[in-house]
């Protein structure tokens, strides 16, 4: 299996490739996030220290413009193209899986969908000049002075432990989704004026000791707060992708939306209520 051949490199070279290229994307994303946040994040998919977008995206490049690598101007071309075509396809997938956008560019200029943009494809075009002249002749040199027996062990062990670490994500994941449903479905009862509104609490993430504290959320909150204050704290997988991807762009964003809308109201009720009252009592 190791021997056999993609473009001219086996597979046992392009495996490891992968699992170097997700750890490095995984370094250079959460170093970057960290710095601009200023605590730590956990950039990745998984729990473990890959982005596996970039693994993918490294090796699939690299046997695409391989033939080209030594014109630069056209390297960098389509080293622009490819990526971007990659990471277009990657968000509508992802989107499609797991009914969730991971990032979101919809803020930067001439971006399509919030899904790229031409900030960032342009930037891939230079990664990807850099990585070809630079960094893959050392990632080679660095498969090739380890010998292939333990090689093949390691890479045993390390696939072994991303399904792992790939099947608890996925499962938080579709809780998360799960989740997400019913607070689309809670938000559209808000929105109808339902007096079922209790009932329709009950089985929801929303229930708080068995009823809506919307003490909780400010008017003035965020979406991504509201979020974190609703979701079913139990999730640890949840908890860990809202603060690695606050820019995550659920497929129910409009239903949360009309949530936090609905608790404005209701807190600007209960204002004008306790003022009232208060009044009244002047």
């Amino acid at each position: 299996m190791w021997n056999i051949q993609i473009a001219g490199v086996d597979i046992y070279h392009i495996v490891n490739w992968f699992y170097i290229y997700s750890f490095l994307g995984w370094l250079w994303e959460s170093s970057y996030v960290s710095i601009k946040e200023k605590k730590l994040v956990n950039r990745g998919f998984v729990a473990g220290p890959v982005c596996t977008i970039y693994g993918f995206g490294a090796v699939i490049v690299y046997l695409i413009l391989k033939p080209i690598a030594g014109n630069i101007l056209l390297l960098y071309i389509c080293g622009v193209i490819v990526p971007t075509i990659l990471e277009y396809v990657t968000a509508v997938l992802m989107e499609a899986l797991f009914h969730t956008s991971w990032w979101d560019y919809s803020d930067v200029p001439f971006n399509l969908g919030g899904y790229i943009c031409l900030k960032f494809s342009l930037a891939w075009g230079v990664a990807v000049v850099a990585v070809m002249k630079g960094v893959q002749p050392a990632v080679a040199a660095l498969v090739r002075a380890v010998p292939r027996t333990l090689g093949i062990v390691l890479l045993c062990a390390a696939g072994a432990a991303f399904a792992c670490d790939l099947a608890v994500t996925v499962a938080g994941i579709l809780k998360l989704n799960r989740d997400l449903g019913h607070i689309a479905e809670v938000a559209r009862l808000l929105h109808a004026g339902s007096d079922r509104l209790a009932e329709g609490l009950g089985d929801t993430a929303l229930a708080v000791d068995g009823k809506l504290d919307a003490t909780k959320l400010d008017a003035a909150a965020r979406i991504d707060i509201a979020k974190a204050e609703i979701l079913d704290h139990r999730n640890a997988v949840a908890r860990r992708l809202l603060k690695a991807f606050p820019n995550m762009r659920p497929a129910e964003h409009e239903a949360l939306e009309q949530l936090k809308s609905w608790v404005e109201e209701k807190n600007a009720a209960l204002r004008a209520q306790a003022e009232k009252v208060t009044g009244k009592k002047k």
